[in-house]
C-alpha cells in the first residue's frame, strides 16, 4: 500500500538523476524518486507474494527462470492442491513458505517489479525446526513457539508470559555481520534493483509475536511504564538492525506495524499517540538520518493516523 508522505520526508530541489534525464529509469532510481515526490518515467511496481501464490504461479503460470526453484514450487504446489493422505496437514501447508524469500526478491524482479525484499539474519536465527509429537513446529528469533494455522506460522506459546518477562526481555542478537551478508550479496548482484530490508515496530510484534494481544492490551492500562521502557528498547534494537541493513546495501527499510481492525484503530488514538506514536517517529527520524526512505506497512482503517504519518 502506498503512505501518505511523513513530515520528515521533505523533498529538496527537484532534480533528476543522470540516467532520469536520458529517458529511461533504473528501478532504483525509479523508486527513490517517486518516494521524494520527484518526477519518474513510469509508476514504480512493487509485489509482496504470498509464498503459496508464488508456489502456485512459479508452477501454473509464470515459471521461474531457476530450475530449481521451478521444480520445488511445482512439487510443493501439487502436494498442497491435492493433499496427500500420507503427509501430514501441517507439513504440506507449510512447505510453500520455502519459497517466502526468492519470491520476493528474485522471481518479482522476474515479473517486472522495481523492488526486491532482501532480509536481514541468517535462516538459524529466523526459526529452528522440529517436531513435537509429530507436529511442525518453529522456535522463532524471539523465543515463541510457532506452528501452522491454515498457511501462516501463528505463535502459539509467546516468548512473554507475563509483565515480568516483559521487563527482563532480552532481544536476540543481530550483531553480527553474517545477519547482513544476503544483502550485500544482493545488492553487488543487482546494483540497480531497489532492495527494500524489513524490520519491526513497536506495537504489532509485542501484541502478535511475543505476547498474547489481549494481555499486551491490558498491560498499557496496569504497567504502562514497563510497556513504554519495551518499547524504547525495541526502538533501539530495530532502529540498529536498520542502520547495519542501511549499510549494507538496502535502500529503504520497511516498518512493520499493523494499527487498525475494520473500521477501528486496535486501540485508542489516545494510547496510540501515547505508546506509539513517539517510538515510531524514532524510528523513522533515526532511519531518515541514515539517509534511507522508510516504508510503513500497517494493516487496517487508517484513516485517525494519516495525519500523525
Amino acid at each position: 500500500p502506498s503512505r501518505p508522505r511523513s513530515t520528515c520526508d521533505r523533498p529538496g530541489p527537484v532534480e533528476m538523476t543522470s540516467s532520469a534525464g536520458k529517458g529511461e529509469m533504473s528501478p532504483r532510481e525509479r523508486v527513490l524518486a517517486a518516494a521524494k515526490g520527484l518526477p519518474t518515467d513510469r509508476v514504480p511496481v512493487m509485489y509482496w507474494l504470498n509464498p503459496h501464490m508464488a508456489a502456485r504461479m512459479i508452477a501454473e503460470y509464470q515459471p521461474a527462470r531457476n530450475g530449481f526453484w521451478n521444480e520445488r514450487a511445482a512439487r510443493v504446489w501439487k502436494q498442497f492442491k491435492e493433499p496427500d493422505p500420507e503427509l501430514a496437514e501441517d507439513i504440506r501447508a507449510a512447505q510453500p513458505l520455502i519459497l517466502s524469500a526468492y519470491a520476493n526478491s528474485d522471481y518479482v524482479l522476474e515479473l517486472g517489479a522495481d523492488m526486491a525484499q532482501v532480509t536481514f539474519g541468517t535462516l538459524e536465527f529466523w526459526g529452528k525446526i522440529y517436531f513435537e509429537e509429530g507436529r511442525f513446529r518453529v522456535k522463532d528469533a524471539f523465543g515463541s513457539i510457532r506452528a501452522m494455522g491454515g498457511i501462516y506460522l501463528d505463535v502459539i506459546q509467546p516468548a512473554i508470559k507475563d509483565i515480568a518477562d516483559m521487563k527482563n526481555y532480552t532481544f536476540p542478537d543481530a550483531s553480527d555481520e553474517k545477519h547482513y551478508e544476503g544483502i550485500r550479496r544482493f545488492r553487488a548482484e543487482h546494483p540497480d534493483v531497489c532492495i527494500y530490508t524489513d524490520n519491526f515496530g513497536v506495537q504489532d510484534l509485542p501484541a502478535t509475536s511475543i505476547w498474547e494481544m489481549s494481555r499486551f492490551m491490558m498491560a498499557l492500562i496496569d504497567y504502562p511504564d514497563v510497556v513504554k521502557d519495551f518499547q524504547r528498547r525495541l526502538a533501539d534494537w530495530s532502529s540498529e538492525i536498520a542502520r547495519r541493513s542501511v549499510e549494507a546495501g538496502a535502500d529503504i527499510i520497511m516498518i512493520y506495524d499493523d494499527y487498525g481492525y475494520t473500521g477501528r484503530p486496535l486501540i485508542s488514538m489516545e494510547m496510540w499517540k501515547e505508546f506509539t506514536y513517539p517510538q515510531l517517529k524514532r524510528q523513522v527520524d533515526a532511519i531518515h538520518e541514515m539517509g534511507a526512505p522508510v516504508m510503513l506497512h500497517s494493516c487496517g482503517y487508517q484513516m485517525p493516523f494519516l495525519e500523525h504519518y
